[in-house]
């Protein structure tokens, strides 16, 4: 038997090898015994359109997940990487004053809040973010982004003014106006473009967007105006304990109120404290309307009552349902006190519950 020489070795090695490559690329290629399928759905035919009923159509479709297309509408259309693998993304608008629109194009809500406090919260998250917007004109409620560096989850680099965007790079446009409900803002986002670095060609390619983009940078701004409710309402809380001066007086529409110079919202806030101390119950609440609903039932007089509730302003009132309104005299907050149809309480009764609810909006709370 003969020995094989290093030199021979090495070399039935490299046959070998170039055996096994080659019958790997006979076995596994487009022309091999089997074949790579990864792309074949291109070349797929295309089957009769689904007919949907009229009553079961649906006026705004949004393109969750895009089925990718086949055949001829193929030609030119996203493959591969370039299709949208996210997840569907859900709008977080589960704040009190907060409601998606659903019928929109693009992702939107509706805030019942005040139109400068609306846009000062898409502004501070820009400064948050570091962008620094191309278009921020708060008279037409219109803000471009112009473009702003992402990594590939389109989370943002935090990059200095001064520096490069290098890999990814998105450009977002906020836009809002009036509501469909009174003293409602809509506000809307959409991602305007997408793109991304080609080494290979050393310039920028675009890239498709998605219906999730332009949600997660509105979900970004929800949690960033929910942050900001909670700071103002932080704020505000130490003057709604604060007393407050109330007065007899008459709202816009004449009725006999009680009026004071603090501001409605704080009013507002301080309104349910005030009435649970004087035996309402709060049943609900419209604050596009800013009523609350409630149910009095006066307190039984008692042994210990008669001792230590001398001092105490007598509270005279039939037990059933009222309603408590707040609205604007000028500068002022006129509070309402209304029978369960919403028919104002005469001057007369109003006058006598005065001292009791007077001293108790003025006490801290």
């Amino acid at each position: 038997m003969k020995n094989i020489t290093p030199i021979g070795f090495k070399l039935s090695l490299a046959i070998l090898g170039i055996s096994v490559v080659s019958g790997c690329s006979y076995i596994y290629s487009e022309d091999g015994l089997v074949k790579d399928r990864t792309y074949e759905y291109l070349d797929a035919k295309q089957s009769k359109e689904l007919i949907i009923p009229n009553d079961l159509k649906q006026e705004n479709k949004v393109n969750f997940a895009q089925v990718p297309a086949i055949g001829d509408k193929a030609k030119g259309a996203p493959v591969g990487k370039d299709l949208s693998t996210n997840a569907p993304v859900q709008i977080l608008a589960v704040i009190e004053n907060t409601r998606q629109d659903k019928t929109g194009d693009n992702p939107a809500v509706f805030v019942n809040d005040d139109a400068a406090f609306v846009w000062q919260s898409i502004t501070s998250l820009m400064e948050e973010y570091e962008i620094s917007p191309v278009i921020s004109d708060e008279s037409r409620h219109y803000l471009d982004t112009g473009w702003v560096a992402q990594d590939e989850r389109g989370v943002w680099l935090g990059l200095e003014p001064q520096d490069d965007i290098d890999e990814f790079k998105s450009r977002y446009v906020f836009t809002f106006g009036e509501g469909t409900l009174p003293g409602e803002i809509r506000v809307e986002v959409e991602r305007v473009g997408a793109q991304k670095f080609d080494d290979e060609s050393d310039s920028w390619k675009d890239t498709p967007s998605f219906w999730q983009d332009s949600a997660e940078m509105l979900n970004l701004f929800i949690a960033h105006y929910d942050k900001r409710v909670g700071e103002r309402e932080k704020h505000n809380r130490e003057r709604v304990i604060a007393g407050m001066k109330m007065e007899l007086s008459k709202d816009v529409e004449g009725n006999p109120a009680f009026v004071t110079k603090a501001n409605i919202e704080d009013v507002w806030s301080k309104t349910p404290r005030v009435m649970r101390s004087l035996n309402f119950e709060v049943k609900d609440k419209d604050r596009r309307l800013m009523t609350y609903y409630m149910e009095f039932e006066a307190e039984e007089p008692g042994f210990f009552a008669s001792l230590f509730d001398e001092d105490k302003p007598k509270f005279e009132l039939e037990d059933g349902s009222y309603q408590v309104t707040l609205s604007s005299v000028g500068d002022m907050t006129a509070l309402v006190l209304k029978d369960a149809q919403g028919v104002p309480l005469e001057a007369s009764l109003v006058t006598k519950l005065y001292p009791a609810i007077s001293k108790q909006f003025g006490t801290r709370r």
